[in-house]
């Protein structure tokens, strides 16, 4: 069923491709047919003449570009993927580079073979200003904004975010778009512009190790110095607990009905951290119940008057 369902997604995601570039093509074509209809909207831009040559090259010089920026991003990422002590953060910023500077010469490169120089396209850029002013503000502020990610690395790929109320693990970085995938496998998509202006915390930034805190109460007729040891040979034994910062526990409150500690640990792993809290309080459980040692809970005695 899987299989049918991406096959059909595949045929109506190439279909919708080809619908758009025949749209572009009748579109460019239509404009040179009609150049009167396009000077109207930009007063001064003349439409070069075009032959079948042109368009040629065009298709060539495009297809070549692609393919050798392309073939240097898969050098580049197969280099990565044979050196895993590399720094894959600036790896993934130098890839998306290649990546926008080829489609920049290849536009570039196709405009300048269809006849259109520098002086037209400027005409075109200030014909569309104040539209790029109004209308595509929030589209440019994200696209600044995705390369200052990009070249400041405040997020890579991998680390477990939160941000504008979401909170999930960084799957790609684009030019528009952060996107996450939370906890529940859904994908997120977080705004770029978000991500910088916004409170970002990045749990996994500089080591990808966490802290996980388990406060524990106890009676009054516990023996103290033995929670504290069984609350710390719980923490070693579990597997995930880090062994280079060893846990400790902290006596923290006398309270009415209970003496309060915390186990203080950390973990390797922080993508672990639930499970690993899971797995060490079913530990200490299971130490307190057979050291006889009694969890208090708040017990109230109700009065009903006749």
């Amino acid at each position: 069923m899987k299989k049918h369902v991406k096959k059909i997604k595949h045929i109506l995601t190439t279909c919708i491709q080809l619908g758009i570039w025949t749209f572009v093509a009748l579109a460019l074509y239509y404009a040179w047919e009609k150049p009167e209809l396009v000077q109207q909207i930009f007063p001064g831009l003349e439409i070069p003449k075009i032959d079948l040559s042109n368009v040629i090259k065009a298709l060539v010089f495009v297809s070549l570009v692609l393919y050798v920026f392309g073939f240097f991003k898969k050098l580049l990422i197969h280099w990565v993927q044979k050196h895993p002590q590399s720094n894959d953060d600036v790896f993934y910023s130098i890839a998306k580079l290649i990546t926008y500077t080829g489609w920049v010469i290849a536009i570039w490169g196709t405009l300048s073979f269809l006849g259109l120089n520098m002086q037209n396209l400027a005409i075109v850029f200030g014909a569309l200003s104040v539209g790029i002013g109004f209308g595509l503000q929030t589209i440019i502020n994200n696209f600044v904004s995705g390369v200052l990610i990009l070249f400041e690395r405040p997020i890579s790929v991998g680390d477990w975010i939160k941000v504008g109320g979401q909170e999930g693990i960084v799957k790609n970085i684009r030019i528009r778009a952060t996107e996450l995938e939370d906890f529940d496998k859904a994908s997120v998509l977080i705004p770029n512009s978000t991500i910088l202006s916004g409170d970002l915390v990045n749990l996994t930034r500089r080591h990808k190790g966490s802290r996980i805190i388990i406060p524990v109460g106890v009676s009054y007729g516990s023996n103290m110095k033995k929670v504290h040891d069984i609350l710390l040979d719980c923490a070693k034994k579990t597997e995930g607990i880090s062994e280079k910062n060893p846990p400790f526990v902290w006596l923290m409150d006398f309270a009415d009905s209970s003496v309060n500690f915390e186990l203080r640990a950390y973990v390797d792993d922080a993508t672990k951290r639930g499970p690993v809290r899971s797995q060490l309080m079913f530990a200490i459980w299971d130490a307190f119940e057979k050291n006889k040692i009694e969890i208090p809970f708040p017990q109230r005695v109700i009065h009903m008057d006749k």
